[in-house]
């Protein structure tokens, strides 16, 4: 899920605007400074990202 240009909804592309490096650059900011990215997620309700920092 952190990878590069990993997009799991298909309505989502380049062409509409998305990279897909959005959380590949936050999880690497994350562990710059020590810390932890982590998710949680339920089909049809959303997902929680919660970061850690030291």
């Amino acid at each position: 899920m952190f990878d590069p240009f990993f997009m799991v909804d298909k309505a989502r592309s380049r062409s509409n605007g998305g990279a897909g490096i959005g959380l590949a650059i936050c999880a690497e900011i994350v562990n710059l400074h020590n810390g932890q990215i982590s998710v949680s997620s339920e089909v049809g309700i959303g997902s929680i990202f919660e970061v850690s920092l030291p």
